[in-house]
C-alpha cells in the first residue's frame, strides 16, 4: 500500500510538471458494502444428495482508478468520459463445509458414506471498465463491466478439484464530485454490483460432482480521491 502512495505522488508531480491540461483523471478509492448470493455442490451419481448454502458476506476494497474525460466531443457528449478501476489487494471469500452423503457404495451397493468437503476462493483479479456521464457539474451517473478473476483453494475428501474461473458482471453507479482549483476532487458514489454465476466441474473425482454458484447481487458506498491533469 505505501508503495503504491508514493507512486501515484510521484505521478501526480510529474504530470503536473511536465504536461498542460491532458483531461485525465486518477486516483484511489475504497468501499464497503455486501454482496449476496448462494451456491450448490452435488452430483450426477444416484443417491448423492446436493446440498445448497445461501450467503450475505460484508465487502470492502480499496482500487485505483485512471479516467479520461471526452471533452473534445460535441454537445452532450463531451459531458462523458471512461475509465478503468482495479481492486489492487487479493479477496477472500471464506470457507464453506458440505458433508455428501452417498447411499451407494461401490463394494457393496449399500449403506453410506459421508465426504466433508471444505471450499474456499480468492478474488485475486476485480475490474471494472465504465463510463460516467456528468448531469451537474457535481452530479453524475456511472455504468460499466466487471471481470472477476477467481482462485479455488478447496479439501475434497470425495476426491478432484475444482478448476479457476473469470466471472462476468455490470455494475451502476450514481455520485457526486468536488474538485478544487488545483485539480484534487473528491468523489462519494452508491454502487450496485451483478455479477454472473457458474458452474464449475470436479476434476478427478470418482463422482460426477459439480459446484454451482448463482448471480452475486451486491451494493457499496465508495469514496475516493484524486488529481486532474
Amino acid at each position: 500500500m505505501k508503495k503504491l502512495i508514493i507512486a501515484v505522488a510521484i505521478m501526480f508531480s510529474y504530470f503536473s510538471i511536465a504536461s498542460a491540461e491532458l483531461g485525465v483523471n486518477v486516483g484511489v478509492s475504497a468501499q464497503i458494502g455486501t454482496f449476496e448470493g448462494s451456491a450448490s455442490e452435488g452430483s450426477t451419481d444416484t443417491g448423492t444428495r446436493q446440498s445448497t448454502a445461501n450467503q450475505e458476506a460484508l465487502f470492502g476494497s480499496g482500487s485505483f482508478f485512471i479516467e479520461k474525460t471526452l471533452g473534445f466531443l460535441p454537445g452532450p457528449l463531451g459531458r462523458l468520459s471512461i475509465g478503468y478501476d482495479n481492486i489492487f489487494h487479493d479477496i477472500k471469500t471464506g470457507t464453506a463445509n458440505n458433508v455428501a452423503d452417498n447411499t451407494d457404495t461401490p463394494s457393496t451397493g449399500t449403506g453410506e458414506i459421508s465426504f466433508d468437503n471444505q471450499v474456499s476462493a480468492t478474488i485475486d483479479g476485480f475490474s471494472t471498465v465504465y463510463a460516467t456521464a456528468r448531469i451537474t457539474d457535481w452530479l453524475y451517473v456511472k455504468g460499466g463491466s466487471v471481470t472477476v478473476d477467481v482462485t479455488t483453494t478447496e479439501t475434497l475428501a470425495s476426491g478432484g478439484s475444482y478448476p479457476n474461473t473469470s466471472l462476468d458482471g455490470t455494475m451502476y453507479g450514481i455520485g457526486i464530485h468536488q474538485a478544487k482549483d488545483n485539480g484534487v476532487f473528491f468523489r462519494l458514489e452508491y454502487n450496485d454490483y451483478t455479477i454472473d454465476g457458474v458452474t464449475l466441474t470436479n476434476q478427478g473425482a470418482t463422482s460426477n460432482r459439480s459446484v454451482t454458484l448463482n448471480d452475486l447481487d451486491g451494493s457499496t458506498a465508495r469514496v475516493s480521491i484524486g488529481k486532474s491533469f
